[in-house]
């Protein structure tokens, strides 16, 4: 059953009026978009399950006239999914015109959307089309529409309701054919409540509404683009395993403006960043944003402040003290000397490793051990562990949230573990993070047998008896 398509208002429309299938137009247009629309998407990094949803989501949407309203954290690509939108759509070929509705002051707003006449007012000198004569045929991006002025809210609604609008200062009336593509970082519902918003607009807008989920939700795209920054700098360079641990774990609260920040600032800093990037040149951790996982705000308290640090520090580095204390810009001995201090606050006997300290303990290793995801079993190489994950080395690339179960010998035990769990993470390398289910009571012990075992080799005494 052929679908509405979004045809422009011309004399000429006679040509798009035959039986012709709407999806057969919508791939012509997307044919043509290659060659003739300025707006270039190829650099754009698409990877994850979650963007991919979404960008089909914008070729279906895209042949429609409906308005769609984009919401998401900022910076997450609200602006590139809108330029998508109108590359996919038979206005490609029109303009597409971008309003930051916060940036317009706001006495100035009505005169930069609409336009004003010779005389309207002190300084229009001459006459000026505004925003939506400018798009006139194609499409308006009207970005962080949850600050447009209310009075503006009425007559935006009745041109997206179609009818014509008077210039500032005019007496004429203006028709245009707009295509309106609306974003925002907030909750228009809540501004709708609080009586901020209209809610008759709000409905116009959201006709088709579409969600972009942030950046730490995306680890596929996260890496992606981080590596696409670093190789516009040094195109041999690469992350180091603990690099990508780090951008992995950070919770990215900026999404993509604050990963360019952050990859551009270790670049510059880096001493071997035309070779390699690694965790300490990211100083992740030196950036008071706690990340996503952490159990607790940050405390005024200065020795709370800095206890925290650390132990972000510990859990980024995986358990490695020597990574940590780098990492922290510290000597492992200083790194050593606190967290004695905070045993011994704790009223833990000298040595110990509490509950909380173990929880970020990380056994590196190079085992072998057999990989099973779906149907097919592969070998693969153990790189490090944990009570709640592992990270794996396998010669196949496995997607997100695939399940998978690890099976080996338990060193100094004759008991074969069998994990299962879901891929957290994957990088070009073939090295895979692994996030364990529920581990069985009798494995958790010989797994902790192990570990106890392990860290007793460094001089600790686990306070927790098995």
């Amino acid at each position: 059953m052929p679908v509405g398509l979004d045809l422009p208002h011309h004399a000429n429309n006679k040509v798009y009026q035959r039986s012709v299938p709407s999806e057969r137009i919508c791939k012509e247009s997307s044919l043509a978009t290659v060659v003739q629309n300025p707006c270039d998407l190829s650099n754009q990094i698409v990877r994850s399950d979650a963007l991919k949803r979404v960008m089909k989501l914008v070729e279906q949407v895209a042949c429609h006239p409906a308005a769609v309203l984009i919401v998401g954290e900022t910076g997450t690509g609200k602006e590139m999914i809108a330029r998508a939108i109108h590359s996919h759509s038979l206005r490609c070929n029109k303009p597409l015109i971008d309003v930051n509705c916060a940036a317009i002051p706001e006495h100035l707003v009505e005169s930069e959307l609409f336009g004003y006449e010779k005389g309207a007012f002190s300084g229009a000198d001459t006459q000026k089309i505004g925003y939506f004569e400018m798009a006139d045929g194609g499409t308006l991006f009207l970005d962080e529409i949850g600050d447009l002025d209310p009075r503006v809210q009425v007559k935006l609604l009745r041109i997206l309701d179609g009818a014509p609008y008077y210039r500032l200062g005019g007496s004429k009336k203006v028709n245009v054919d707009v295509r309106v593509v609306a974003a925002t970082n907030q909750d228009l519902e809540e501004l709708v409540q609080a009586g901020r918003f209209r809610n008759d607009l709000y409905h116009r807008l959201a006709e088709f509404k579409l969600e972009i989920p942030p950046l730490r939700e995306r680890p596929e795209d996260l890496l992606g683009i981080a590596e696409q920054i670093l190789h516009q700098h040094y195109p041999d360079s690469h992350f180091t395993h603990d690099a990508v641990t780090a951008l992995l774990s950070y919770e990215w609260r900026g999404n993509v403006r604050e990963l360019r920040n952050g990859i551009f600032r270790a670049v510059m800093l880096a001493k071997n960043a035309h070779i390699e990037v690694t965790a300490a040149d990211l100083k992740l951790n030196q950036i008071l944003q706690p990340a996503a996982s952490a159990k607790a705000p940050l405390s005024r308290d200065l020795d709370h402040l800095e206890k925290q640090i650390v132990f972000d520090a510990l859990e980024r580095c995986g358990g490695n003290q020597g990574k940590a204390a780098e990492a922290l810009g510290i000597s492992r001995r200083t790194l050593l000397r606190k967290l004695k201090i905070y045993r011994e606050a704790e009223g833990a006997a000298v040595g110990t490793l509490c509950a909380e300290q173990q929880r970020y303990y990380r056994k590196q290793t190079s085992a072998p051990i057999s990989l099973q995801a779906g149907d097919e079993i592969m070998e693969a190489t153990l790189l490090n562990i944990s009570l709640g994950g592992a990270s794996v080395a396998v010669h196949k690339l496995l997607s997100q949230d695939a399940v998978v179960t690890l099976s080996f010998i338990i060193p100094g035990s004759d008991v074969k573990a069998e994990l299962s769990g879901r891929v957290a993470w994957a990088n070009r390398e073939g090295h895979h993070g692994i996030q364990f289910g529920e581990v069985p009571a009798e494995i958790r012990t010989h797994l902790h047998r192990w570990f106890q075992a392990e860290m007793k080799k460094d001089g600790w005494r686990d306070e927790l008896a098995v």
